[in-house]
């Protein structure tokens, strides 16, 4: 077993772990499904992104989270677990490390709630709801700002590893695949980030010039055994 395993005391309200986790899951693409007769979360799994599994659980004020890839052999055909380490397709394995350690952070965030005297405290616009003088008081329980997974950075990697896939697939065409196809794959874990549009335009242009260095590099290829 290469699991990455993380446990991590808490002690945070079962509410705030589901959100950060719900958030989680749901912007990095991951599904729940029986494999190997256990239920986990699968994402990735193509040619080019790397396939992750996760299992987590949150008991007594205890986050538990397993994090780990397998070999592919081929679509939906996996092999044994192994370490994040190395690359697979295109994409460093550390990465899907790093996106836990991620999570971990934000479920460790400093959780603030609006203080007497400040916007959103009590009722809105009223600072005295409650007892007359007493800021706050007798008012319903104050939300918390939470901060959630944020995947706008791979936006922006998508998209300057598309404009290096154009330029580079001039001068060789198997650059122009490789950094045309990491274009593809964070444009396309950026989707759901606050930077769609540009995830969408790193992953079109990713594709134009991945295309494009498939033609260079197979017409070089041609023109060599001429």
């Amino acid at each position: 077993m290469a699991r990455y395993i993380r446990e991590v005391v808490l002690n945070r309200p079962d509410d705030f772990v589901q959100y950060i986790m719900s958030d989680f899951i749901y912007k990095h693409g991951f599904h729940m499904v029986d494999f190997k007769g256990e239920r986990i979360l699968r994402a990735g799994g193509g040619l080019i992104e790397i396939p992750k599994f996760m299992i987590w659980s949150y008991r007594n004020g205890v986050f538990h989270v397993e994090a780990w890839t397998r070999n592919l052999w081929l679509p939906g055909v996996y092999g044994r677990e192994i370490a994040m380490t190395g690359f697979m397709g295109c994409v460093p394995k550390s990465a899907y490390k790093k996106d836990i350690e991620e999570l971990i952070s934000l479920m460790t965030q400093p959780l603030y709630a609006p203080q007497p005297g400040q916007p959103g405290y009590g009722a809105p616009g009223q600072p005295g709801y409650g007892a007359p003088g007493q800021p706050g008081y007798g008012a319903p329980p104050q939300p918390v700002y939470v901060r959630g997974t944020d995947l706008s950075q791979y936006a922006t990697m998508a998209l300057i590893f598309s404009i290096i896939s154009i330029v580079t697939s001039f001068v060789g065409g198997a650059f122009g695949i490789l950094f045309g196809a990491l274009a593809i794959v964070y444009g396309n874990k950026s989707l759901q980030s606050s930077k769609r549009g540009m995830a969408i335009a790193g992953m079109v242009i990713g594709i134009i010039g991945a295309v494009l260095g498939a033609i260079v590099f197979v017409g070089a290829l041609l023109f060599a055994l001429l």
